[in-house]
Formats: C-alpha cells, sequence, structure tokens
C-alpha cells in the first residue's frame, strides 16, 4: 500500500518527491520519522465524540473557528458581510432569493467510497460548515494576532493587502462592519462538523444526524455539488428513507427546488482563461494564496483509504482525510466572499489593481451581457492595460473595439485597434481588417484603407502556416482589390 500511494503521489505530482536523505512515510505524514507499526484508534487520529440517536451511533469531528481567524486573504467573518445576490442574478438556476443570506447557508462536502455514482456508493463522511451563535466553551486565541493591527475595521481586510495574483480584492471599506448587526466576531463563530460512518451499518444514524442540523439552514454551499455532493445525498436518502418519522422531512434543504450556490461554476467563469484548471487546490493556491500541509491526501486515493480502515481497523490514515475534509470545506467559506466580492464589483468605482487584468476581462463579458455598457467598458480598459499575457490582452483589445464599434464611435474604436496592433506581438488580422473597413465606409480614406488591408495581407503572409483561417487570404485579397479599383474609380 505505501509504495502505491507514493506512486500515484508522483504520477499526480501533488507532493515533493522523497529523497534518500529525507523519506516521506505516508503512514505518519512525518518526514524522517520512521512509521510504527502499532494501529491507531479512530480517536488519536482524529478526536470527536460517538452520537446516537434513533438510527443507532456515528461519529462526529467537531472543529470551531473564530470570525477573525485568517483563511486567505481575509478573515472568515468577512464573508458575513455579503450576500450572494450578485450571483444570485447571474445564477438563477442556483434558486438564490432575495432572502438568501450566508449565515444560514450550510457548506457542505462529502467523502465517498467511489468517485462516480450510483446506488453502491456511500458517503462515508459528510462536512458541514454552519456560522453559529459563540459557544461559551470555546476559548479563541487574540485576534489582533491574526489580522492587522493598522486597520479600524480589520475583519474586512486582506490579512495581507497589497495585491498579487493571490487574494482577487484589494478593497476593503473601513464602515462596513455597521451594516451586519450580526459583527463583530465575539459573537458568532463557524463550526465544522464531519459526520463519519465507522461501518457502513452507521450510515442511517449518519443520515439523522446530518437531517437534524440541515432543519436549521436555508441555503446550501458547495464545490461541483450539483453534480456529485447533493446528488449522491438525495440517493442515499432515499435508500434509507424509512428511518425517518412519516411527516418529518429533515431533508427538504437538499431538494433540487432549494437555494444552493454551487461555487466551482462561477469560479470557472471568473477564472479559467487565467489559471485553466479550476480545481479547489488550485483556486487555494492560486486565489486564496493557500497552500495545505504534508497532512493532506489527494482525493483520488481517499475511496481506497477508507475502505482499507474498515478492513483493518487501522485509523493511522483517516486524520488525514477528516483534515483534507474540513480544509475544503473551510476554503469554500473564503471563496465564497471573494466570488461575492468580485460579481458584485463596479469597475467605475474600483481601481484597475482591485483585480488581475483576466479576471476584469471575465467581468466585463458578464457585464455586457447585461447590457451595462458603460462597466464592461471600464472593465475592458482595465483588463486591456493590465493583462501581461498578450492573447489575454489582444482578446481585451478585441472585445473593447467590438463594444464601441456597436455604439457607433468609430473613432475611439479606431484608436483601440491601432493600440492593439502596436502592442501585442503577433497581433492577429482583427485589427487590419477593421482599420481598413473603418476606413473604406466611414471615413471614405481609401488610401488609408488600402494601406490597411494591405498590411493585413502582408501579415498574412508572413505569419507561420495554420496561424490564420485557411480563407483568410482569399477574403483579404477581394478586399483590398475592390478598394483599389474605387480609388481608380471603376467600383463605385
Amino acid at each position: 500500500m505505501t509504495s502505491q500511494l507514493e506512486r500515484l503521489r508522483r504520477l499526480q505530482g501533488m507532493r515533493r518527491q522523497k529523497t534518500q536523505e529525507e523519506p516521506f512515510l505516508p503512514s505518519t505524514g512525518v518526514r524522517g520519522t520512521p512509521a510504527s507499526d502499532a494501529p491507531l484508534t479512530l480517536e488519536e487520529a482524529a478526536a470527536g465524540e460517538e452520537v446516537e440517536n434513533h438510527a443507532g451511533a456515528c461519529y462526529v469531528v467537531t472543529r470551531r473557528y473564530g470570525l477573525g481567524d485568517a483563511h486567505g486573504p481575509r478573515p472568515l467573518g468577512a464573508l458575513l458581510e455579503q450576500t450572494p445576490g450578485a450571483l444570485a442574478a447571474r445564477y438563477p438556476a442556483f434558486r438564490l432569493g432575495k432572502g438568501s443570506d450566508f449565515l444560514n447557508a450550510a457548506f457542505i462536502d462529502t467523502e465517498t467510497t467511489g468517485l462516480g455514482g450510483g446506488a453502491g456508493v456511500y458517503a462515508f463522511m459528510v462536512g458541514v460548515g454552519t456560522f453559529e451563535a459563540r459557544s461559551p466553551a470555546f476559548a479563541r486565541s487574540d485576534l489582533s494576532q491574526k489580522i492587522n493591527p493598522n486597520n479600524p475595521n480589520p475583519a474586512l481586510r486582506h490579512a495581507g493587502d497589497g495585491g498579487g495574483e493571490a487574494g482577487s480584492l484589494s478593497l476593503a471599506g473601513s464602515d462596513q462592519n455597521a451594516k451586519n448587526p450580526l459583527f463583530p466576531a465575539d459573537g458568532m463563530e463557524f463550526v465544522v462538523r464531519q459526520f463519519f460512518m465507522r461501518t457502513p451499518a452507521e450510515e442511517g444514524a449518519l443520515l439523522v444526524a446530518l437531517g437534524e442540523l440541515l432543519q436549521e439552514q436555508e441555503m446550501t454551499v458547495t464545490f461541483n455539488g450539483r453534480t456529485f455532493d447533493l446528488p449522491l445525498l438525495r440517493t442515499r436518502l432515499q435508500m434509507n428513507h424509512w428511518l425517518f418519522p412519516a411527516g418529518l422531512d429533515e431533508f427538504a434543504l437538499l431538494r433540487g427546488e432549494r437555494a444552493h450556490l454551487d461555487l466551482l461554476h462561477p469560479s470557472r467563469r471568473l477564472w479559467r482563461r487565467r489559471l485553466g484548471s479550476c480545481r479547489l487546490i488550485n483556486l487555494e493556491e492560486r486565489v486564496l494564496g493557500l497552500r495545505r500541509s504534508e497532512e493532506d491526501v489527494p482525493g483520488a486515493l481517499i475511496p481506497q483509504l477508507y475502505i482499507d480502515y474498515t478492513r483493518s481497523g487501522d485509523a493511522r490514515q483517516m486524520g488525514r482525510i477528516f483534515y483534507h475534509n474540513r480544509e475544503d470545506i473551510v476554503s469554500m467559506v473564503a471563496l465564497a466572499d471573494v466570488l461575492s466580492r468580485t460579481y458584485a464589483l463596479q469597475p467605475s468605482q474600483a481601481p484597475a489593481q482591485a483585480l488581475p487584468g483576466p479576471d476584469w476581462l471575465a467581468l466585463g463579458d458578464m457585464l455586457e451581457r447585461e447590457a451595462n455598457l458603460a462597466e464592461a467598458e471600464r472593465a475592458y480598459v482595465y483588463a486591456a492595460e493590465h493583462t501581461a499575457l498578450p492573447g489575454a490582452r489582444g482578446d481585451a483589445y478585441a472585445r473593447l473595439g467590438q463594444l464601441l464599434k456597436r455604439q457607433g464611435r468609430w473613432e475611439e474604436a479606431s484608436h483601440v485597434w491601432q493600440q492593439w496592433l502596436t502592442t501585442v506581438p503577433d497581433a492577429d488580422l482583427t485589427p487590419y481588417v477593421e482599420l481598413a473597413k473603418y476606413c473604406e465606409w466611414q471615413r471614405k480614406d481609401l488610401e488609408q484603407a488600402e494601406m490597411w488591408a494591405g498590411w493585413a495581407l502582408h501579415t498574412l503572409e508572413s505569419a507561420r502556416p495554420g496561424r490564420h483561417a485557411p480563407g483568410a487570404r482569399g477574403e483579404l485579397a477581394h478586399r483590398l482589390a475592390r478598394i483599389r479599383r474605387k480609388r481608380n474609380g471603376v467600383d463605385a
């Protein structure tokens, strides 16, 4: 098993490879320390408690976080100043009504016996994070050590204000606390409860305990939960429906018609261009500025690790699964905060440094689709000015030029096209062609139109094979010939 885990980790690139001087022993997670042969009990691997209900017993691990605890660019409690309103407008399928509130949200993540669906797949662990009134027994460390002491309202600022790729927003209002009577953080905490079935016989007790918690919440938040977590839970509930008293619907929250924010979809829309992969582990590193410890375990290994545990009773790997699940949930809080703030951002009221250039391009696309053209224009300007990658900068110029063209602002559009071809290396043919059209049809300047069409044809012929569409040369030759005939008075 040890050698198999190491091979999979190296293939996935999720651990630095071991060296002779410093071996990594996955059974302990400690470098340079020999693994003990003695099995660990579940209580030793992950301290928790057994809970009982009318369906039996299951195991629950509880972790409490102060709202000032930093996880990513802001404290966890910063999310309570937000509402999912900006996300609701763009994702009606999420059914996030006006009353949706993160205070009453359940952040859910499951660990399962298989990576697919089907009746044979169990959710052996269901983690749920909720904002709750602070428990008197929860003693927290001094928040002043975790947040910016120079900020009069530290709960609403980045823990590391100053920009960079990680942390999308650099704005923070100094008077935002007043809008939320649930702040300050002293009165609230974020609680993660991880319901775990030690054997498949405990599934009923796990589901009943989960249902009792969820009936107090009004919306769910997941990462890819629309296609995986919630459908799986619905399947397991349907197969165990007999456990619940008649007339008691403890799982109404998981129905398809209830409010559910799946963070994967808005993440892809905003960050796919810049980041490529929108896996949660990648968003943690590239957006939230986080890196998990060696205690983490790749998700692909979790089903087999659980099966091994049920067969051997050795829980030495279970602590890593609890850690993985818990980190997923807490990261969803930080991610929901960044997404809510970014989607609600109005470019005209924010500096260009508030977002990386490609994120402005994605936001501009959303605003243009909503016919908010003035804000979309500002977003495209920011994207063009602050995007380092030539391809993305070219896309920003293309969107900005077309936006101005559709509004009949030809002169401004022509300046954008000229900026495009002079600042983006290996620019495509679009700015040349657009300038040729503008000079031919709007300015009636056939000499300039011929020049731009000629430059377009020269650029195409100088480009590497396959760089442009197959029919582009014929179209440009036809355009150039027509302009020349018009200049000679042959073509009216």
